[in-house]
């Protein structure tokens, strides 16, 4: 997944939303720009991955701005040598059980015209000088066709020199479904598509399923963009009790009723009665605990209609303020699941 994370990392509410995210869709690979950071922050790292398992890489902001970020789960991925340079951070590794080289390009290009051809260069001038599977993601600053941008200039120049630069890289842009956008101002009246996944052929021989995501965007004026190759089963999920259901309404009651509700006299034994009796108050609280997630994603799923419908609105040219409220009632009520 990648995301420009727009105005820095160390805000609680986009660090919950980019490690739910993570959490939701298993992502093992991150890539952000624009953290702000002039040096690792370890605790912002770990509060968007969810844990300590991981590895990391970043170059730093420059002044009040830049600086890119990319992160792994390192039984998936392990790193051999990391390039940075400006406008972009190159991680070299190998994925589990595979011995080919790979390489995670994560760009933040510039604004400048002149400053972008550079970057295209060094990054085609890179690719000829190492041999193994490219994926290139992050804010590339440029679109393909007029179609990816409205409500602002359009350059020919500019889109023409990014098109040579994929062309002559031989890289395949994967389409993104989801939103036409992935980058939107304040009032929705400029829309771009600025981010987006580029890979080497050698990347879709190995993965022919790739396919990618434009998510919504909460915390953050750009979207979060999803590449998966297809959908992992990673089999039935353990029970676990965990503190935020004492506060869920019914869970007193559920836990007393299964309890109340037991027949020991089944069993002789004290001690293999109070297990029995554990045991069945455990199932009632899975059968609680599973009709309240269903219940919780049924309602997050009819927001996401909801939003979705908004912005597709939003896209089709309807004025943002007369749709802002709605937007951000479904925003609060999201995060609040």
């Amino acid at each position: 997944m990648s995301i420009n994370i727009g105005g820095g990392v160390n805000f609680d509410s986009k660090q919950r939303w980019i490690r739910n995210l993570c959490n939701e869709h298993a992502v093992t690979i991150l890539g952000m720009q624009e953290t702000k950071l002039t040096s690792p922050n370890h605790a912002a790292f770990k509060a968007f991955w969810g844990n300590f398992n991981f590895k990391f890489a970043s170059s730093s902001a420059t002044g009040l701005s830049g600086g890119i970020l990319t992160m792994w789960d390192p039984s998936i991925f392990s790193c051999n040598k990391v390039i940075s340079q400006n406008h972009v951070l190159i991680v070299e590794g190998t994925l589990a059980n595979c011995s080919d080289p790979y390489f995670l390009v994560n760009v933040y290009a510039p604004q400048t015209k002149i400053r972008k051809r550079c970057l295209w260069n060094y990054i085609s001038s890179f690719m000829s000088s190492n041999v193994g599977n490219f994926i290139i993601f992050g804010d590339f600053n440029s679109v393909r066709s007029p179609q990816e941008r409205f409500g602002s200039k359009f350059s020919f120049s500019d889109a023409d020199y990014f098109n040579n630069f994929i062309g002559s890289c031989n890289l395949t842009d994967i389409p993104l479904g989801g939103r036409e956008f992935t980058r939107f101002n304040k009032s929705f009246s400029k829309r771009a598509k600025l981010d987006r996944f580029v890979v080497s052929d050698g990347l879709l021989r190995v993965f022919p399923l790739l396919s990618g995501l434009i998510l919504s965007n909460i915390w953050s004026d750009h979207c979060p963009i999803l590449m998966k190759n297809d959908v992992l089963d990673y089999g039935p999920i353990p029970f676990k009790l965990f503190n935020s259901w004492f506060n869920i309404e019914g869970f007193d009651d559920i836990v007393i009723k299964a309890w109340n509700s037991f027949n020991s006299s089944l069993s002789n034994n004290p001690q293999s009665r109070f297990k029995n009796k554990l045991k069945h108050v455990k199932e009632a609280l899975k059968t609680w605990h599973k009709n309240i997630r269903l219940a919780a994603i049924h309602n997050k799923k009819l927001l996401q209609t909801s939003l979705a419908y908004i912005d597709a609105q939003i896209d089709n040219g309807i004025p943002y303020d007369s749709l802002a409220a709605d937007r951000v009632t479904i925003l609060k009520d999201i995060a609040k699941i």
